[in-house]
């Protein structure tokens, strides 16, 4: 499957409702679940529908680690 490049903005906003995510999410918690969370904290303030965060949570922030096998210029 082929890797989405997602823009500035939108990686910013994954940032934030992961952080929102995290402060609130419990596991095993029916009442902290992903659908209470984004009901609750994610939907009021950024509007995604619930496909739409779930996604989110997928979408990797980090950049991925660089290959020890290229050559950099400014080593």
């Amino acid at each position: 499957m082929e890797k989405r490049k997602h823009h500035k903005s939108t990686l910013e906003r994954v940032k934030a409702v992961r952080v929102i995510t995290e402060q609130h999410y419990e596991a095993g918690n029916n009442s902290r679940c992903y659908k209470s969370v984004w009901r609750n904290y994610v939907y009021p303030a950024y509007k995604i529908c619930y496909r739409t965060y779930l996604n989110y949570l997928g979408i990797p922030t980090t950049r991925p680690k660089e290959d020890p096998r290229q050559l950099s210029l400014f080593d």
